[in-house]
């Protein structure tokens, strides 16, 4: 009973002190704690925050760049394999002689051809009036040679017409769509993508076209298992008017085809639409979520697409541009997804809060009724004290407190003194923001001057944050992000520094970003990077009027070998011969591989003879290389090459890249295993 009466004494307040000024010393108690708590507690939510977003939108953006590749890996080894088809001795000995014995041979080959990808639905060969000659059909993973009286006239069908009016070693690729049989959408639904390519005889006339029905699901398969991340999730392929050709939501999918003229991205997401539909790629975050998204050209060289109706039965209209045959690539995260992982809005942590806005408001009032009513206020200022240094301390991240006039350190909690390396309080605080939080310049040096530049603009602006390289007190550099927060108590003003560990990070995005610019397989640029890295030399070769040529590179026989000897050692092939070639040339050539068996190199200020040597001596050294196999023995393998010289009027690197693929096809026509200039034009 006697302890009851000694508390009470807090929470009752004394009949001699005025209920006003009471209020208004707990007010002027309580305020300012819980304002510099509340700062504490936003900065630590927005860092939070941030930190979040930027994991999610790297991640993103790591499925998307390996869906991109799975999406060109798909165009250039269905290409490769076409071109392959049209330019075997087997079709061209029938298209020269017509004989009756030759197309039974080309029928058996196809049929083989059908038996080694099961991801085609059909694979035909038209005569130059459309009539189908040779009709292999899957038939559920038994193929099976259609018999002749079943063949149809296929001269009205757009990919016929499309196709049969290109050049010799052009592709019509058409767009993904769903199959048409007898004038209705085939059901189950068959997504499908048509490539399409002349062929010509001996005598150079063309005969007609061989045209492979891709099945779409091989690639969207591909696609969702490339985007598969946590669960909530959602990815998404669209095509240039904004219909899903994949979605989490199946029944989105296909609109254009199915007379669902509402099912689009566009309408679901109106806004987000109009910019994600204006720009290449990006993150979008709106109240609905996160967009982060790309976009996808899969044609490559040589590919003519044309623009048609949404039906793939209707006539085509005009050829459609590179830049005009695209997919958007969306990974949508949901405002509550990324909502749900906070700190704040866990139940527990809700609670904490709540008990810690509670204390401080209990330790305002009982130290408004000790400095008011009796001596008991120094026990009740030290109550407070041990509250917020609590807070202050159970922070994971480094807190500081700068303050005038010096500003140099007045407290640090103990993760700060881990971070800083500090033995304790007394030697952390013997060093001054300049000593501890210099920015690195590019030179190596240190720089003071900005720490005092960051603390004029956080006493005039109210915070300021940055990230930047710091060293501990030993002098070892680590990546800091860095929060400055102005805080005010009473008369007093100062600087809270927040600090958190960034190293990690940073090491992981630079790892990402290294990553995002290899070729997986044979360690050297991918796709993406050289035509970033070709790009700027083109500019630069334009600009000084430097020579640039191009060497394009193909594996001979390549299918061969991988029929052979299995894709482990085809794989291997590739992988020697990126090393024979990093191995022959200068550090500042830049190689790398297009996609299958096909690589491309440049030679910075290099002109013609000298690039026809490096190639020369590319394709003997390559000759001499050896593959060994399990079996026992050897793969030696060749490799031709096209060399093209970079022009003024070469708008873009896939214009001098076309020439060289086409001096490419001549040193292939010519007999393999050569090199071949362009022809002077």
């Amino acid at each position: 009973m006697g302890q009851h009466r000694h508390m009470t004494r807090y929470f009752r307040p004394d009949s001699s002190i005025p209920m006003p000024a009471l209020l208004k010393r707990f007010a002027l108690l309580y305020l300012p704690i819980v304002i510099v708590l509340s700062i504490t507690l936003l900065s630590l939510m927005r860092l939070d925050e941030q930190g979040r977003l930027a994991e999610i939108e790297e991640s993103e953006s790591m499925r998307i760049a390996v869906a991109e590749a799975l999406i060109a890996q798909n165009f250039s080894v269905l290409s490769a394999e076409l071109r392959l088809i049209s330019s075997l001795p087997g079709p061209r000995r029938y298209l020269d002689s017509g004989d009756s014995v030759q197309r039974e041979e080309l029928e058996d080959f196809f049929l083989v051809l059908s038996h080694g990808g099961q991801y085609y639905d059909q694979m035909r060969y038209l005569d130059a009036s459309g009539q189908e000659v040779i009709r292999i059909s899957h038939n559920g993973g038994k193929p099976v040679i259609v018999p002749r009286e079943q063949l149809q006239d296929k001269s009205e069908r757009d990919y016929f017409r499309d196709t049969v009016n290109l050049k010799q070693g052009e592709i019509f690729v058409s767009a993904l769509d769903l199959n048409i049989e007898q004038g209705r959408v085939e059901t189950p639904y068959k997504p499908m993508i048509r490539f399409g390519t002349p062929v010509f005889d001996s005598a150079g006339r063309k005969k007609g076209v061989i045209v492979l029905n891709y099945y779409g699901n091989t690639l969207l398969r591909q696609f969702r298992e490339a985007m598969q991340g946590k669960d909530r999730y959602r990815s998404m392929l669209l095509n240039s008017d904004g219909y899903w050709l994949s979605s989490e939501n199946r029944e989105d999918e296909w609109g254009f085809m199915l007379g669902k003229d509402e099912r689009t991205f566009g309408h679901d997401f109106p806004e987000e639409w109009r910019v994600i539909s204006a720009t290449e790629q990006g993150s979008l975050l709106t109240e609905r979520g996160l967009f982060v998204y790309a976009t996808s050209y899969p044609l490559l060289s040589g590919h003519h697409s044309f623009a048609a109706s949404d039906m793939a039965h209707a006539h085509s209209q005009q050829e459609a541009q590179e830049h005009r045959y695209y997919w958007k690539i969306v990974s949508f995260v949901p405002r509550a997804v990324l909502a749900e992982t906070a700190f704040y809005r866990q139940i527990g942590s809700k609670i904490l809060l709540f008990f810690v806005y509670l204390l401080l408001a209990l330790g305002a009032w009982i130290t408004a009724l000790a400095t008011l009513g009796s001596k008991q206020a120094e026990n009740a200022f030290h109550l407070i004290g041990q509250k917020h240094r609590l807070l202050f301390e159970s922070s994971r991240d480094a807190l500081m407190i700068v303050a005038p006039p010096s500003w140099n350190f007045t407290d640090a909690n103990q993760a700060a003194l881990q971070l800083f390396g500090a033995s304790g309080l007394a030697e952390f605080t013997a060093h001054g923001p300049s000593d501890v939080l210099p920015e690195r310049q590019p030179d190596g040096s240190l720089s003071s001057e900005k720490v005092q530049e960051f603390i004029a603009i956080t006493m005039r602006e109210g915070s300021h944050s940055f990230e930047c390289e710091h060293q501990r007190l030993d002098g070892r550099p680590f990546a800091a992000d860095v929060l400055l927060t102005r805080m005010a108590v009473g008369n007093d003003t100062f600087i809270q520094a927040t600090v958190r560990d960034i190293s990690e990070r940073k090491q992981l995005e630079e790892e990402l970003r290294h990553q995002a610019r290899i070729d997986l397989l044979t360690g050297i640029n991918n796709r993406r990077h050289f035509f970033e890295l070709a790009e700027q030399e083109r500019v630069r070769a334009k600009r000084y009027g430097v020579p640039l040529p191009v060497l394009m590179l193909d594996v001979d026989h390549f299918k061969l070998v991988n029929d052979t000897y299995g894709h482990l050692v085809g794989d291997t092939v590739l992988q020697k011969l990126s090393e024979v070639c990093t191995h022959t040339l200068r550090e500042i050539d830049i190689f790398g591989r297009l996609g299958g068996e096909e690589f491309a190199i440049l030679l910075p200020e290099t002109k013609m003879e000298r690039a026809l040597e490096v190639a020369e001596r590319l394709r003997l050294a390559v000759a001499d290389a050896t593959v060994p196999i399990e079996q026992g023995g050897s793969v030696h393998f060749t490799i031709s090459i096209g060399v093209a010289m970079f022009v003024a009027t070469d708008a873009k690197v896939g214009d001098i890249l076309h020439r060289a693929d086409l001096a490419l096809y001549a040193a292939k026509n010519g007999g393999r295993n050569r090199v071949c200039r362009e022809e002077a034009g």
